[in-house]
């Protein structure tokens, strides 16, 4: 469509403003030309058409009564062709009439073809612009001609609606148009799933037998208007790279010929519906196309089309060579593609020649084969352990993440006392007890547990980036009730933390300690898995995992940053309580410690004379080996906390530093430190606001 003209409404002003205009065609006699509209008038003989002066509809911002009233007048002129002579039209206001801006032909005739140019102006403005009229008869025994149908595409099993088009100026505003459909000129019993609303035919689901023409037909007072629709079936689009059928392109065809022997390599594809593409398949030599070779004796043939059927193809292309020269021997290969992908399948063209096997080579090949099978099923079997050997015999420490305090950040959602069963207790006895002590006091490792070591600086999320961001690791133990409370959404709400997962900047863990697939929003574990770039997932298969030499521990091992073990001297000052001994030893659990800590503070928080004893008692016990932080705590309304025996098995933890509980003393400190230190450490240990456990002791 031609840019519109701009035309100012005020009537005294419409002459001086356009004739400021410069015509993209040039003038004639002072007449801005036009040209042709894109809107090009086709009809059938004997039915009646309505040429309307493109002026008013898309050259200037006015429509006819407006340019009235401006004093400009609406002529009409006929030209053969486009630049031929034109002539005035004189109207005999019975078949052929001028009505306000448009001509009405009733009927057309086949004399009436050619351009139809209406010119507005007066004596100072002038503009012009012309419009095609084509008027052809009928195809032998057919009710459309061929060259005017409208063209239509619609996918196999998929909904289409045809619309019987250009019946705009033969409908009376407000009337329903009685239209009869036909399907290639003949009366059609329409199946159930096609249903025609007023101007439009409506199919539910293509079918491959819905291809062919279909043809509306109204009444306009005496004369009888048909329009028809060519409709093509093609299968669905494709969201598929093409498939190459020959050559093979999971392995390497070697081609074995001898020197000046013709060449004929033959490639051959299936292509899917990609619309109106062509397919793309070609030959290439290493790194060149066949026609940067610049050799006549190496020439690739065109695309030929086995067979097509709704819109797929099979196709094939060959690469030609003349005579074979020791040059032309190499590797070739074959590439399709459309916007799905890219697909090769490649072909080594090698010389023939005579080779003399003894049963001393065979034997050599053999045992060099039965050698490879063994190399390549030891390293199947034993890849982590021959990983592992070779790390801690020959590796050095990563330097990567030097910078960074935590070796790993571990998230993992508590279980509700109400759910408990004997999986879910295994589940968090691994996970809150088992999984830290062997990492931190087995293997040495330095883990960041947020109801542990989180020391809040501000809004718990930015809390939790920051630690993140200071850990080279996060693991993640998926449970059921990690997939139901959703517990990776905080990695998805900040956005720090979701880069990182994405751009793979940390490496995430994920230990799976039960079957998922039942749960109810376990798609979004799925689409978690797509998001994250570097993501590692190991199965805890229960208590079996557990032991020290089980898989699990040397697939988690191998995973986690490396660093060299040092033995660790455990006296009876550094550990936490000689009670709690683990089921691996040395390796001791913090929840009794934490569990004494929260019952403590519970007492002293309901019985306020209970609370000095308490400071002096079991702070007086700790400050020397563990620092930690309180909280200001807000009693319920009944002025009292729930007993101690609705606590059930549940870990609760004093939050102290994990230093201490890995049997650390803590550095020496400034006077400054200390001092606040121990201002704070006149502070009875209270528990977590619920604010603070709804959200950190519950998913970590």
């Amino acid at each position: 469509m031609k840019a519109p003209i701009p035309f100012v409404i005020l009537l005294h002003t419409v002459v001086v403003h356009c004739q400021k205009v410069v015509s993209k065609r040039g003038s004639v006699e002072g007449c801005t030309d036009w040209s042709v509209d894109y809107l090009k008038y086709k009809v059938l003989l004997g039915e009646p058409v309505r040429i309307k002066c493109a002026l008013f509809y898309g050259y200037i911002r006015a429509n006819y009564t407006h340019a009235q009233s401006a004093g400009l007048s609406l002529m009409w002129y006929k030209s053969a062709g486009h630049g031929e002579f034109e002539e005035p039209i004189s109207f005999d206001g019975m078949r052929m009439s001028k009505e306000e801006d448009a001509i009405w032909f009733r009927p057309a005739e086949l004399d009436d073809a050619g351009y139809y140019s209406c010119v507005l102006r007066n004596s100072t403005y002038c503009m012009k612009v012309s419009m095609s009229l084509t008027v052809a008869e009928n195809d032998t025994d057919l009710c459309y001609n061929s060259k005017m149908r409208f063209f239509e595409k619609a996918e196999l099993s998929k909904s289409k609606v045809i619309t019987c088009q250009g019946i705009e100026d033969y409908i009376q505003p407000g009337a329903e148009p009685e239209i009869v459909w036909y399907k290639e000129c003949k009366p059609k019993q329409w199946r159930q799933t096609i249903e025609r609303r007023r101007d439009t035919l409506s199919i539910k689901e293509v079918r491959e037998d819905d291809i062919g023409n279909y043809t509306c037909e109204l009444l306009f007072g005496n004369f009888v208007v048909r329009r028809t629709t060519e409709l093509s079936v093609t299968a669905p689009l494709t969201d598929k790279p093409p498939k190459i059928l020959s050559p093979s392109e999971s392995q390497m065809s070697i081609i074995e010929l001898a020197i000046g022997s013709p060449v004929n390599l033959t490639c051959s594809a299936a292509f899917g519906y990609s619309g109106d593409v062509s397919p793309l398949i070609y030959w290439m030599k290493g790194d060149k196309f066949i026609e940067d070779l610049d050799e006549e004796r190496v020439q690739e043939t065109e695309i030929k089309t086995i067979r097509e059927h709704l819109g797929e193809q099979e196709v094939s292309i060959s690469l030609t060579i003349d005579a074979l020269e020791e040059s032309d021997l190499g590797n070739y290969s074959c590439y399709v593609e459309n916007g799905n992908g890219r697909r090769q399948a490649n072909i080594q063209l090698a010389k023939k020649a005579e080779l003399m096997y003894t049963v001393e080579l065979a034997g050599g090949l053999g045992a060099i084969l039965l050698l490879l099978i063994c190399l390549v099923t030891l390293y199947k079997c034993y890849r982590i352990e021959l990983m592992l050997f070779y790390r801690n015999h020959f590796g050095s420490e990563d330097i990567d993440g030097d910078n960074k305090d935590y070796d790993a950040y571990l998230s993992y959602t508590k279980v509700d006392p109400d759910q408990w069963s004997q999986e879910t207790r295994e589940e968090e006895h691994f996970a809150l007890e088992i999984l830290p002590d062997v990492l931190e006091k087995h293997y040495g490792y330095k883990l960041f547990i947020p109801d542990r070591d989180l020391i809040p600086t501000g809004t718990y999320i930015e809390d939790v980036a920051r630690c993140v961001d200071q850990s080279k690791r996060l693991i993640i133990v998926m449970t059921p009730s990690y997939v139901v409370r959703r517990g990776w959404s905080i990695f998805e709400l900040e956005t720090r933390l979701r880069n990182m997962l994405v751009t793979g900047e940390i490496k995430v863990i994920l230990i799976e300690c039960a079957e998922l697939r039942g749960i109810m929003n376990y798609q979004e574990v799925e689409a978690l898995k797509h998001t994250i770039k570097m993501l590692t997932v190991i199965k805890w298969r229960g208590p079996p995992s557990n032991k020290l030499n089980s898989k699990f521990w040397k697939r988690l091992l191998y995973e986690m940053p490396f660093k060299r073990m040092e033995p660790l001297s455990i006296s009876h000052e550094q550990v936490l309580d000689v009670s709690e001994q683990g089921p691996f030893g040395e390796l001791q659990t913090v929840s009794a410690i934490s569990m004494a800590a929260a019952t403590s503070t519970a007492m002293a928080t309901a019985q306020p004379d209970l609370r000095s004893t308490f400071h002096n008692s079991c702070h007086t016990q700790m400050r020397q080996k563990h620092y930690y932080r309180s909280y200001d705590y807000d009693l319920p309304p009944g002025g009292t906390l729930p007993p101690l025996s609705t606590l059930g098995s549940q870990h609760t933890y004093c939050n102290i530093p994990m230093t201490l509980i890995n049997g650390q003393r803590p550095q020496s400190k400034s006077p400054r430190q200390q001092s606040l230190d121990e201002a704070h450490g006149n502070n009875a240990m209270l528990p977590l606001l619920p604010r603070e456990t709804s959200i950190s002791s519950v998913i970590w």
